[in-house]
């Protein structure tokens, strides 16, 4: 995902990608959300090649989180032609995923996301019902994890060996959020052998903890 380091790149950016749709992620890198949303973006882009996503951190482009009154992260604001269309507050991933196939139009596609590169200015907002989501994606590799949950169903998630623990435990962290399962903690096992991945485990990587090239985990509250 492009990074905007400031209002005016933001700008150039936006005009330069037409009457595509921009998915912009402000964030901040003290905000636990944003780490939670930041894996099952960079999964969408994978997922949605007709949309550009880009990133905005809050603290390093001041004038773009006042731009837009972001008060609160993670805040992802939707362009279509330079103008916003929409926004969504909080790492809710029905929202974010209702609104990319409201103005994207509905067709998601395996491809990689373009990359923006590009003078505006922007307007307006609107905002859309949730949804309901059943999986989120992972951010994508040649890794195969699946997590069952505590109600005994599973989700599968494809990530790279080199992605950690702590990204499975994110993309869990968002699925249980999109379902509106409310866990306050937990942490991730295996039954054989029994290993319980907690912090700072949760730092290795999956070539690592030996979980390639697929592995079934648990959740445990």
């Amino acid at each position: 995902m492009k990074h905007i380091n400031s209002q005016s790149e933001l700008n150039s950016q936006l005009a330069a990608a037409g009457t595509k749709l921009v998915v912009v992620d402000f964030f901040a890198t003290w905000c636990g959300p944003c780490k939670t949303l930041a894996p099952v973006l960079e999964g969408l882009e994978k997922k949605h090649a007709s949309t550009i996503f880009a990133k905005v951190d809050v603290d390093s482009a001041q004038d773009c989180a006042s731009k837009y009154e972001v008060n609160a992260m993670p805040t992802v604001v939707f362009f279509k032609s330079s103008s916003e269309v929409g926004r969504v507050v909080g790492a809710n991933v029905g929202e974010i995923q209702a609104l990319i196939k409201k103005h994207e139009g509905g067709n998601a596609f395996l491809g990689t996301g373009h990359t923006l590169g590009g003078t505006s200015s922007l307007s307006g907002s609107s905002t859309v019902s949730p949804i309901d989501v059943k999986t989120i994606e992972g951010p994508g590799g040649s890794c195969h994890i699946q997590v069952r949950l505590l109600d005994g169903t599973a989700i599968r998630g494809e990530f790279e060996p080199s992605h950690t623990l702590r990204d499975v435990h994110d993309f869990v962290k968002a699925n249980l959020d999109a379902r509106g399962a409310i866990v306050p903690s937990f942490s991730l096992m295996t039954n054989f052998p029994k290993v319980i991945y907690d912090d700072p485990a949760l730092e290795q990587t999956l070539q690592d903890a030996k979980l390639t090239p697929r592995a079934q985990l648990i959740i445990k509250a």
